[in-house]
This record gives C-alpha cells, sequence and structure tokens, in this order.
C-alpha cells in the first residue's frame, strides 16, 4: 500500500471521528442551586446545544441568577423563583422573589403566552375576582378571623392591613376600609372560608412536550433526531456515572474508531512489510553470498605407535630400482624419487608405498595414507615383504 493512501486513510479517520462528534449533541443534566435542570428545560449562558431544550418555547429556557436561585421568565406574570420541578408529574412550583405574590395578582396577571397553566389537581380552573381593601385601625387581626390577611402588603406599624374578600365586609366599627382594587387569585379547592396565605407558591404545570413517561421510567427526554428540527421526542437511558458513557455510545464508537483505525494499521503494516523486503532485495543486490560453514566435527585420526607401523610391510628396491609400479616413483612425502636399495614402506589398506623413513614419521603424526587418506586398521598383522630385482 501506497504511503499517499495510507495518510488519506488517517485523514479521513480523524474525518469521520470530527463529524461523529459534531453530530453527537452532548445534553447532560444541570443544576442551579439545588434544582435540576434538564429537557424540557435549558439553562441560559450554559453553552449547552439549543436542542438541549424545548426551543419552540422561549419559556422553558431558565437563568440562574447570583445567588444560585432558578428564574422563570413569563411573559405576563414576570420573572418568577423556581422551588421545585418534578418531571414526572411534569409540574413546576414557582413564588414571588420578594414572597409577595399578590402584588403580581394586581398587575392584571395571566398566564396566556407561555407553555404553563395552574395545577387543575390544586385549582380551580378560573380564578376568583377578589376585593382587595386596605383597612385602618387594626389593631388586632384576629377581628378578622374569616378574612385573609395580605401580611406582605400590610404596614402594621400604622395599623394598617390589607385584606381580601369575595364582597365587601362587614368590619368592626373602629376601623375603615377602603378598596384597592380588584385582582383575579388562584384559590385551592378546599374550603374557602378557611383563611389561605396567598403569598404561597403557584405550582404550575405543562402539557407540551409531554415527558413525563420518560421520567416515570427513569429515562432521559429529547427530540429523536438531532439531524433535523423535528419535534418528535424519544426517551434516551439515564447516563451511568459509575459506568462511563452508555452502551449505545460504546457501541457506535467501537464501530466508529475500530474499522478505519483497523483498516489504517493494516495499511500501515502492508507498508512497512514493503520498505522491509525493499531494504533486503538492495542488500542482496550489494553484497557478495554468504559462505556458510558446517559445524559438523570432523573425524580426527591419531597416529599410530611404533609396533603397529613396523607391522606394515616393507620393500627393499633392487640393483635395478625396478618397482611394482613404474609410474610410481616418487615419495609423496619428500617428493624425492626412489633410488636402488632404498627401503620402501606401503600401507596394507590402499597399497600405496613410500620412503620407510618418511611413512614412519608420517603415520607417528597421522594415522592416515597422505595420498588417500584412509585409516590403516591397526589390529592388521602384515607380514614383511621383500623381494629382489632380478639381475
Amino acid at each position: 500500500m501506497a504511503p499517499s493512501t495510507i495518510i488519506i486513510s488517517c485523514v479521513l479517520l480523524f474525518l469521520h471521528l470530527e463529524i461523529t462528534r459534531a453530530k453527537e449533541v452532548n445534553c447532560n443534566s444541570l443544576t442551579c442551586g439545588d434544582i435540576e435542570i434538564r429537557f424540557p428545560f435549558g439553562l441560559k449562558g450554559s453553552n449547552e446545544d439549543g436542542r438541549c431544550s424545548y426551543y419552540p418555547s422561549p419559556s422553558f429556557q431558565l437563568a440562574c441568577n447570583n445567588r444560585s436561585q432558578a428564574i422563570l421568565s413569563l411573559p405576563k406574570l414576570g420573572d418568577m423563583l423556581v422551588t421545585n420541578i418534578d418531571y414526572k408529574s411534569q409540574s413546576i412550583k414557582v413564588k414571588d422573589p420578594d414572597n409577595c405574590l399578590p402584588k403580581r395578582f394586581l398587575k392584571k396577571w395571566n398566564l396566556s403566552g407561555s407553555p404553563f397553566k395552574l395545577n387543575p389537581t390544586i385549582y380551580r380552573t378560573t380564578p376568583y375576582n377578589l376585593t382587595f381593601l386596605r383597612c385602618s385601625n387594626v389593631t388586632d387581626t384576629s377581628q378578622l378571623p374569616l378574612l385573609p390577611v395580605v401580611s406582605c402588603l400590610s404596614n402594621y406599624s400604622n395599623s394598617s392591613v390589607v385584606i381580601v374578600s369575595w364582597a365587601r365586609p362587614i368590619m368592626p366599627s373602629s376601623s375603615t376600609c377602603e378598596v384597592i382594587s380588584w385582582a383575579l387569585v388562584p384559590l385551592p379547592l378546599f374550603n374557602f372560608n378557611m383563611p389561605y396565605d396567598l403569598a404561597d407558591a403557584l405550582e404550575l404545570v405543562w402539557t407540551e412536550p409531554r415527558c413525563g413517561h420518560c421520567a416515570l421510567s427513569a429515562q432521559l427526554c429529547g427530540f429523536s433526531n438531532h439531524k433535523k428540527q423535528t419535534l418528535q421526542l424519544a426517551c434516551f437511558p439515564t447516563p451511568s456515572t459509575s459506568k462511563g458513557i452508555s452502551r449505545s455510545a460504546k457501541y457506535g464508537l467501537a464501530i466508529g474508531v475500530g474499522i478505519p483505525g483497523l483498516l489504517c494499521l493494516i495499511g500501515l503494516s502492508c507498508f512497512m512489510c514493503g520498505k522491509v523486503r525493499m531494504l533486503r532485495h538492495r542488500q542482496e543486490r550489494r553484497e557478495p553470498p554468504v559462505l556458510t560453514i558446517s559445524l559438523e566435527p570432523m573425524p580426527f585420526v591419531m597416529g599410530l605407535d611404533g609396533a603397529t607401523i613396523e607391522k606394515y610391510p616393507k620393500t627393499l628396491i633392487g640393483e635395478s630400482g625396478r618397482l611394482l609400479k613404474p609410474n610410481d616413483n616418487t615419495c609423496a612425502i619428500c617428493l624425492s624419487e626412489y633410488e636402488p636399495k632404498e627401503t620402501l614402506r606401503s600401507i596394507p589398506e590402499c597399497n600405496h608405498y613410500f620412503h620407510a623413513v618418511c611413512i614412519d614419521e608420517w603415520l607417528k603424526m597421522n594415522g592416515t595414507c597422505p595420498i588417500c587418506r584412509n585409516s590403516p586398521e591397526a589390529s592388521s598383522t602384515l607380514s614383511f615383504l621383500s623381494f629382489s630385482s632380478s639381475q
């Protein structure tokens, strides 16, 4: 595989990882104080992907102030402090940051323009139109047992209190009351004759998007397709902090990284093998062939003792100098021609003969024939041969 192919494969691997990372939408649960913020809610300024919240409604975007308090902004009610969010029942509790909800009621509030409404299991569908009155010279509020007193609007130092009533109440003769305003007030579904603190928190619910079933199954809610701006929702497994990333993410990572990585590794291995093969080929062309030396033990023959050497036959050359082998007239040891009356000794195994003095010294050092390298048997007993040339 060519180096350019390997480089292209690695580049494609990195591009694949970047594209995969770009497609992923990291929607982690956020917190603001004690409030957990997750879909459909988002947190302003968190640098989170816009698709991690229900973007069609900006009211789901919460803010976190410098006191770590979650703030919900409603178009016609203003900024409200979030005290609790129940994702299973899709309800949220809010209260006035100054703990004075009646002040909000006096400003002709409503929930139109937001995805929220009063919780129908707690409040009547339509708020009551109540009368707010300011009464002076009230020194003892126990004189008004059936009339809720709005503490946050009252001024006890001046003996002035604010009360609410369905109709103009019958007041003690010592008190004088004047109507401040009429306002819609959400009242709970219980006996209206019981005193009720209007400064309590409001409980609101939302019906869109529907994610309560995801929370009931301990799953996260979100958009089913992050590639397209659709409003279709789906439930996703909650990531486990102890196990790291989810199993599906592990499978996707293994496939997305493993296959391109394996191809890149195979290409790199083929490239390295080709380089090694090329270097070997060049070495074989430049360097001479290496001779191999066998390490097998060579036979080593010791010299013979004198008694054994004396058993080898001797030959005395006559006056004529004629030999048994006319063509062999030179001693292979001293390279001198044989002369008449010289004594020769032959090796019985191969019948090669030499000067007796030469072969005796040779056999004492090496028990083999100088010509054919045959090793005579030391145990053989040979008779002394002598012949004389004819006169």
